[in-house]
């Protein structure tokens, strides 16, 4: 996996789950338990929009996350409304990725850049690729949407095991469910766009 992904990972979305398993171990109930995991991961959202001054997707994704349910966590007092809201936001999501590729700005090549780019002049080549040619383009709206489909279905599958499961063993269960479907996304992502980068420059060469 992207070694810059994993890091996001393991900073964007680790602590939560940790605060949430050490106030537990602690004796808090799941409600306060939750409701702090959401304001960690609302603060290490805000904090990297903050220091690199932008909001990029990924941090935006999450903040939105941990946002609503730290905002809806003060209307009801339900844990597991608290943990179903990460299925509203990621549908949600779902939602606005797809609409990207309507707009003809697929979210996924801005995603490859920040996630797969080795350097400025990788970022700078695709760039050239995705303005010349309509096939490296169609790669990113085939990616956009497989991450659509594959977030709405992470969403529907997560809200019946709420309601089915324990919530201290949702509480880790719902994060490693959006964990490992960013995690696999990553890795087909970084294949898939590979072989249309070459595609796209093999036929630049042929072209030339």
């Amino acid at each position: 996996m992207n070694r810059s992904l994993v890091k996001v990972l393991v900073w964007d979305v680790l602590p939560s789950v940790a605060a949430y398993y050490a106030l537990r171990a602690l004796g808090s109930s799941e409600y306060v338990a939750l409701l702090t995991a959401a304001a960690v991961g609302f603060v290490r959202a805000a904090y990297v929009g903050i220091s690199e001054r932008k909001l990029d997707g990924f941090a935006a994704f999450m903040g939105l996350i941990f946002g609503l349910g730290l905002a809806l966590a003060f209307v009801t007092g339900d844990e597991r409304f608290l943990l179903a809201v990460k299925s509203f936001t990621t549908g949600s999501v779902a939602a606005v990725l797809a609409a990207t590729c309507l707009a003809r700005r697929p979210a996924a090549y801005a995603m490859a850049k920040r996630f797969g780019a080795e350097d400025a002049a990788t970022a700078a080549r695709w760039d050239r690729l995705y303005e010349a040619d309509a096939r490296f383009r169609r790669v990113y709206v085939v990616m956009t949407l497989t991450w659509a489909g594959a977030l709405l279905a992470e969403s529907a599958v997560r809200i019946p095991l709420i309601y089915l499961l324990p919530v201290d063993v949702m509480a880790g269960l719902s994060s490693a469910l959006l964990i490992g479907t960013l995690a696999l996304l990553a890795v087909w992502s970084a294949w898939y766009g590979r072989r249309g980068e070459q595609a796209a420059t093999a036929a630049q060469h042929q072209a030339t």
